[in-house]
């Protein structure tokens, strides 16, 4: 695992001893420019989340933290500095510099939504499982929005190939406790269920939630346990990021997350109207890959161990680049698959002992618009690359 690109160089001290709790610190970026990039430092302060204020320079800039121990928080804020440059930070707890949050509204009895401000970046969908109503209770998945209009830009229920939704996460040769399950199509009865929230998370940074979703055999049984965490935030005015953590548990013996690239692994599936339009898709892809034709797929022979992947797609009248970047730390080797019709997304085989864990973690930065260059997303990965966060 990477480095962190940012380097804490003077943990804490107090700013001033009027019991006002003020606490200050040093702050030093790594080998790349960031620019309005979420970064974060963990500190030993009054463990609860909130909404605070940095100040530097004379300005105060949006934080907000969460509690990581009885003694201590992790505070988020987006940076802006030069490779390299430290910078001093003072927390003010009891302050709110920000005029924008990310809030959860319930969107119905199996569904929430993350707005910004009002406006929707991403929908958890968590049906409840039904033996008479399979087809549409299988599986959990997000949907994601267009961030400059607000409209939908992923597929749900139905279309070209159905078990396809949104961002979503699948094995179709899954073999544990002498079964083999099919958590892809699940078509017959197996499937990931949403067990419960374990943690909603807003404010003036960002806003995500852990959620704990249950992979069951055909007759109900727990198989494996996962803890999804997604976070999103603002990057600008036409785009945001979202961050999608996952820990996968083997809890009834070993297993064998099995499958091939294209039906299996976190995937990202857009809107219908890119299938009936699939002429219009194309790829943005990394240097070994970046001969290859933009406009046709690649086999599945080129496709191995590939850190960044990006399509463009159009719906009606509006374009949008959606990147997917798979951090240094997921285990390999793994397998890229990409579909003109609107699929794309990377397939990690592995094995578990009862009890042990596969943790994956992605980012997808999602682009209203066409004018995304190679450079530009190299340059985001790389940031993301040297991010390490437990």
């Amino acid at each position: 695992m990477k480095l962190l690109s940012v380097i804490i160089v003077l943990f804490i001290f107090i700013a001033n001893c009027s019991g006002t709790n003020n606490q200050s610190f040093e702050y030093t970026a790594g080998d790349h420019y960031l620019n309005n990039v979420l970064t974060h430092v963990d500190l030993e302060m009054d463990s609860a989340f909130g909404s605070y204020c940095l100040e530097t320079g004379g300005e105060l800039i949006p934080a907000q933290a969460e509690p990581l121990s009885s003694d201590g928080v992790r505070v988020w804020w987006q940076a802006t500095l030069p490779a390299g440059e430290t910078i001093e930070y003072t927390i003010h707890q009891e302050q709110n510099c920000s005029d924008t949050e990310f809030s959860w509204q319930s969107t119905g009895d199996q569904s929430v939504q993350l707005q910004h401000n009002g406006q929707p970046l991403i929908q958890y969908e968590h049906p409840v499982f039904d033996t008479e109503n399979i087809e549409e209770t299988k599986k959990p998945f997000h949907h994601v929005f267009d961030p400059a209009s607000g409209e939908l830009i992923t597929k749900g229920l139905g279309g070209l190939y159905p078990h396809h939704r949104g961002i979503f996460f699948g094995y179709n040769q899954l073999r544990i406790d002498e079964k083999q399950l099919d958590i892809w199509h699940a078509n017959e009865g197996e499937r990931s269920e949403h067990e419960e929230f374990e943690e909603e998370i807003a404010g003036p940074v960002f806003g995500g939630h852990i959620v704990q979703i249950h992979w069951k055999d055909h007759d109900g049984n727990v198989m494996l346990n996962e803890t999804r965490d997604i976070r999103a935030f603002r990057y600008n005015d036409h785009s945001f990021f979202i961050d999608f953590h996952t820990k996968l548990t083997s809890v009834a013996g070993p297993a064998e997350l099995a499958g091939d690239l294209q039906h299996a692994g976190v995937q990202f599936r857009a809107a219908q109207y890119v299938a009936d339009h699939s002429g219009e898709t194309q790829f943005i892809r990394p240097g070994d890959w970046s001969h290859y034709p933009s406009d046709k797929e690649l086999g599945e022979e080129e496709w191995e161990n590939v850190p960044w992947n990006a399509m463009q797609y159009s719906i009606h009248e509006n374009s949008y680049t959606v990147a997917y970047m798979s951090h240094p730390s997921n285990p390999g080797p793994s397998e890229m698959s990409e579909r003109k019709y609107g699929r794309f997304g990377e397939f990690i085989p592995y094995s578990l002992e009862e009890d042990e864990s596969l943790k994956l973690r992605y980012r997808f930065w999602i682009v209203s618009g066409d004018t995304i260059s190679a450079a530009e997303i190299e340059q985001q990965f790389q940031i993301y690359s040297d991010q390490t966060v437990e």
